[in-house]
C-alpha cells in the first residue's frame, strides 16, 4: 500500500480520480469543506454568496451539552461541535480497490475524527464514514454523527438550486417495492424563499427527510436517493449501507447552497445515543456518494458498477445459477416428502439448478410461532428430511433451507428455557412482535448457538444454499445493556454482519439470499456480504412486473431475486411471469404439478434463454426507457445494456400497444428481435430510435434484444 501525507497546513486538498472531480477547503480556523464534488472536467465552482462565519464541516457531530450554531429547528448541518474539529493532516492511500483519502481532525478537548473516503477505478462514487475517537477525559455523549455530508448540490451553472433541481424518493413497502417518486425541489419544502430576503442570510429552518427506524431498514423507503441539475445536465446518487436505523435529509444553507446528509441512527428522530467514554471509538456506517454527468440512467448505471466494486466477490454473482423455491404460488409453507419429491422432478426437467425448501419444515403444524430449534418434522418427513434432500441431488441441484435464524418463536420450547439476554428486551420484558422473540446478535452464545445451527445442517443435509428471512423487527431496539435502544440495533447488525462473514470463511461455497418479508431488508449492509436479495412477497405475476422493472435501481440485476411463479396453465400467464425474472434473477415457483406441456415447455424454454443471457445480465447496467415505472402507468419497459447489445423486456398490463424511445434513452441499436418466446407472437417494428410493440392480446410482456 503506498501512502503521501500532507507535512504542511494546506488550504486546498485536489482530487481528480476517474470520473470525479472533489475539492476539499481548508478555513482558516481550520475547519474542513466538501467544497465540490463533480463530473471530472468540470470547472470550479463560482462562491455563492455566504456569511463568514458559515462553516460547512465534512463531518456533522452533534454531542451532548455543546449545542447548535444557530437557529437549526430539526436539521442536522449547524452543528455546533463539527467546527470544534481543525485539520491536522491528510493523506492517500493506494489500495487494491482505488485510492482512499483520510483527512485528519482533532478538537481542543482530545476528540478525534478519521474521515475515509475510498475511490474505485473505473466508477464515479465514493464510499465514505467517519471514525471519532476519545482521546481526552471527558466522556462525550454523541447525538448525530453523519456518514456523508455535502453542501454543494446543483451549485453549478447559473440557476440557483431551487429553480432546476429534482428529487427521485424511494418509495418502499410490504408488495410495492422500489416505487419511486419524482418532485420538483419547491414541492418538498426546499424552496429558496427564506434564504435571499434582506438580513435573512440564516441557514432555513426547513427540511426535507426520509428514513428507516427499525431493524427492516427498508419497510417505508429504501436508503437511497437521486437528485438532478437539470441545468447542467449531472445527477447525484447515493446510498446508506446500513440494516438498522438511518436517515436521509435534504435542506437549504445560506448562499443558496442544498445539502445532504447521509447517517445512521439520530438522537431526534430515532432516539439513538452514543456514551463515548475516554478511550472508546465510533466509526458511523457506510454510505455511498457519486455523480454521473447524465440524467437517471446514467446514474443507476454508476451506482450499479459501485455496489459491484463493494460487495463480496463469490461465485454465486458469477454464475447466476437458477434456484427452484417451493414457497409463492406453490406449496405456501405446507412442505411433506411426497409433494417436494414431485416439485423436485418438475424443476430438473425445467434445468433448475438449486432447489430450496422454503417454511414449515421444521414444525407439523403452521410453520410461524414454533421456529428456533430448526429440527426437522418426522410427521412431514417420515423418511427424514435428508432423504428429500438426497434427491434433489440426485436429480443434479444443490438443496437450499429457508431459516429465520434471527429469531424463536414464542411457542419455541427452547425459547422458554433460555435467559432473557439472549433476546431483544424493554422494561424487564422480551420483546414480541407477531408470536417472535428477537435474538439479540450482541450475545456470543446467541452468535455461537446460531453458528451450530448452520454448520449442523450443512453436515447433516448436504446443505448448499439458505434462504435467510426477516419477517418481524425489534422496534425500537433493546434497552438491555446498551446506551440507548437505537445503539442496540445498530450494534445488534455489526455482530450480525460479523457473523455472516465468518460462516463465508468456514463455508466457502455456501450460497446465501438475504429476505425480510420479500424486500424489507433491502439495503447494502446485507447485500455487500449476501449473493441475491428476494425482491418482493408480492403474489401478483401483473403487480410483480411493475416492481421488476425498478427494482435493478435498488439492486444490481444479478442479485435480484424475481419470482416467477406461474399458477394458472395458460400461456401468456407464463410468458408474463417468466419475462418479469429474465433480466434480474429468476426465482422459479408456481403450481407446476398443474400445469400441461406446453406451459412447462414455456418455462423450460425461459430458463434455457437465461442460461445464454446471463453472463450479459451480470455485467450489463440497468436502463429505464420510460423512467421509472408507476402502478398507474399501461406500458412498462426495463432493459439491461452491454457494450454490444440491449436485453429489454416490454409489459403491456392495461393495454395491447407499446411505444419505447429507445434512442432518448441511450439504446443505440436499430434492429430489434423478440427472443422471448421463441415464436414472438407479436407486431414490431424499429425506426427512427423508437420501438413500436402491437402485442396479440391485452397484458402481455415479451424480451427483445435490440442491436
Amino acid at each position: 500500500m503506498g501512502k503521501r501525507r500532507s507535512k504542511t497546513m494546506a488550504k486546498e486538498i485536489r482530487i481528480e480520480e476517474g470520473k470525479l472531480k472533489l475539492i476539499f477547503e481548508i478555513r482558516d480556523n481550520g475547519v474542513v469543506e466538501l467544497k465540490q464534488f463533480d463530473p471530472a472536467g468540470r470547472a470550479d465552482v463560482r462562491e455563492r454568496k455566504r456569511e463568514a462565519e458559515d462553516f460547512y464541516p465534512i463531518t456533522e457531530v452533534q454531542m451532548t451539552g455543546r449545542g447548535s450554531r444557530g437557529m437549526h429547528a430539526y436539521k442536522h448541518n449547524v452543528s455546533g461541535g463539527a467546527t470544534d474539529f481543525t485539520y491536522q493532516s491528510h493523506e492517500i492511500l493506494e489500495n487494491k480497490k482505488g485510492k482512499e483519502l483520510v483527512i485528519h481532525t482533532a478538537t481542543g478537548y482530545g476528540v478525534k475524527a478519521e474521515y475515509h473516503m475510498q475511490f474505485f477505478n473505473g466508477v464515479a462514487a465514493v464510499q465514505v464514514w467517519t471514525v471519532l475517537k476519545n482521546e481526552g477525559t471527558e466522556v462525550i455523549g454523541l447525538e448525530y454523527v453523519s456518514s456523508f455530508i455535502y453542501q454543494g448540490l446543483c451549485q453549478s451553472g447559473e440557476k440557483p438550486y431551487f429553480e432546476k433541481t429534482s428529487v427521485y424518493t424511494p418509495h418502499n413497502s410490504w408488495d410495492c417495492e422500489s416505487q419511486w417518486r419524482k418532485n420538483d425541489c419547491r414541492e418538498i419544502n426546499l424552496s429558496g424563499m427564506a434564504i435571499n430576503g434582506f438580513n435573512t442570510p440564516g441557514f432555513g429552518m426547513n427540511r426535507y427527510c426520509y428514513g428507516g427506524h427499525s431493524s427492516w431498514s427498508t419497510c417505508e423507503y429504501l436508503p437511497m436517493g437521486i437528485c438532478e441539475d437539470t441545468e447542467c445536465k449531472e445527477t447525484y446518487f447515493f446510498q446508506i449501507e446500513h440494516s438498522g436505523q438511518w436517515l436521509i435529509e435534504y435542506g437549504p444553507s445560506s448562499g443558496e447552497r442544498l445539502y445532504v446528509a447521509l447517517s445512521g441512527a439520530t438522537e431526534a428522530e430515532h432516539g439513538w445515543w452514543k456514551n463515548l467514554k475516554p478511550g472508546d471509538t465510533f466509526t458511523t456506517v457506510p454510505a455511498g456518494f457519486g455523480v454521473a454527468d447524465g440524467g437517471v440512467n446514467e446514474a443507476i448505471a454508476e451506482l450499479t458498477g459501485y455496489r459491484r466494486k463493494i460487495r463480496r466477490p463469490n461465485e454465486d454473482d458469477e454464475k447466476l445459477n437458477v434456484v427452484f423455491n417451493d414457497y409463492m404460488n406453490c406449496l405456501m409453507g405446507d412442505p411433506t416428502e411426497e409433494k417436494e419429491k414431485a416439485i423436485i422432478d418438475k424443476a430438473a426437467e425445467m434445468g433448475c439448478e438449486y432447489y430450496c425448501l422454503d417454511c414449515g419444515w421444521y414444525d407439523k403444524g403452521f410453520w410461524w410461532d414454533r421456529v428456533g430449534e430448526w429440527k426437522e418434522s418426522p410427521e412431514r418427513f417420515p423418511n427424514t428430511l435428508k432423504a428429500v434432500c438426497d434427491y434433489a441431488k440426485e436429480k443434479g441441484m444443490v438443496m437450499g433451507l429457508w431459516l429465520e435464524i434471527e429469531v424463536m418463536g414464542v411457542a419455541c420450547e427452547l425459547a422458554n428455557k433460555l435467559p432473557d439476554d439472549w433476546f431483544i428486551c424493554r422494561h424487564g420484558k422480551r420483546h414480541i412482535d407477531n408470536k417472535r422473540y428477537l435474538l439479540d446478535f450482541r450475545n456470543p452464545e446467541v452468535r455461537k448457538y446460531c453458528m451450530d445451527v448452520v454448520d449442523r445442517l450443512i453436515k447433516d443435509y448436504g446443505v448448499g444454499y439458505f434462504k435467510v428471512d426477516y419477517n418481524v423487527t425489534m422496534g425500537y431496539g433493546s434497552d438491555l445493556h446498551s446506551d440507548s435502544c437505537a445503539d442496540a440495533i445498530r450494534e445488534h447488525y455489526l455482530y450480525l454482519y460479523e457473523w455472516y462473514q465468518e460462516i463465508f470463511r468456514k463455508h466457502l461455497d455456501l450460497v446465501i439470499e438475504n429476505c425480510g418479508s420479500g424486500g424489507q431488508r433491502m439495503d447494502y449492509g446485507m447485500l455487500k456480504l449476501l449473493s441475491l436479495q428476494s425482491t418482493s412477497d408480492q403474489t401478483d405475476y401483473i403487480y410483480n412486473s411493475y416492481i421488476a422493472s425498478n427494482v435493478a435501481s435498488a439492486v444490481t440485476p444479478e442479485q435480484a431475486g424475481m419470482w416467477v411463479y406461474p399458477y394458472k396453465d395458460e400461456r401468456e400467464h407464463v410468458i408474463y411471469n417468466m419475462v418479469n425474472g429474465l433480466l434480474l434473477r429468476p426465482y422459479m415457483s408456481g403450481m407446476v404439478w398443474d400445469m400441461g406441456e406446453e406451459s412447462l415447455k414455456l418455462m423450460r424454454e425461459g430458463i434455457t434463454l437465461y442460461k445464454k443471457i446471463r453472463n450479459d445480465v451480470k455485467v450489463g447496467v440497468p436502463v429505464f426507457p420510460l423512467g421509472f415505472t408507476d402502478t398507474r402507468d399501461d406500458v412498462l419497459a426495463y432493459a439491461v445494456k452491454t457494450e454490444e447489445k440491449t436485453y429489454l423486456a416490454v409489459f403491456t398490463p392495461r393495454t395491447d400497444r407499446a411505444e419505447i424511445l429507445l434512442a432518448a434513452a441511450g439504446i443505440t441499436g436499430t434492429e430489434a428481435k423478440v427472443i422471448y418466446p421463441a415464436s414472438g407472437d407479436c407486431e414490431y417494428t424499429v425506426a427512427d430510435g423508437t420501438l413500436q410493440v402491437t402485442m396479440p392480446q391485452m397484458t402481455c410482456a415479451r424480451l427483445f434484444e435490440i442491436y
